[in-house]
């Protein structure tokens, strides 16, 4: 059985494939929820795929690069500081955010997913 980081880092380096769906079917749950705080809250692989649909639709993210800048686990707990990096299908850049993710691990599935990040910046790459 990997460790909560072994998990957490497993996901977040296979995020870039497909937007990150097969990531999503792969490591979260039916009752997994995944808070981008501030923006959208969802339960499960279902609504989490919609929400990634739903922003290579609005804001035309396809790729996503989760640049791992620090990692540490408390039990099943993993705090990450990371550099997410949005690309459009054609490989140019949409934007990047620094974030302060947390995620908790129960056997090798994320059961929940928070992420805090400053609104204003994801708002102003929306935006164009």
């Amino acid at each position: 059985m990997p460790t909560p980081i072994e998990t957490v880092s497993a996901f977040c380096a296979a995020f870039v494939e497909d937007g990150g769906r097969p990531a999503v079917r792969r490591w979260l749950t039916p009752n997994t929820r995944w808070v981008n705080e501030g923006v959208s809250v969802t339960t499960g692989v279902d609504e989490a795929i919609a929400m990634i649909d739903e922003l290579e639709k609005s804001m035309g993210i396809s790729t996503v690069h989760i640049d791992m800048l620090a990692i540490a686990a408390d039990g099943p707990r993993v705090l990450t500081e990371r550099l997410d990096r949005f690309e459009r299908a054609d490989g140019s850049e949409i934007g990047r955010v620094m974030i302060m993710g947390i995620f908790e691990v129960e056997g090798d599935k994320i059961v929940e997913w928070r992420d805090y990040f400053d609104v204003l910046a994801v708002q102003k790459f929306a935006k164009g």
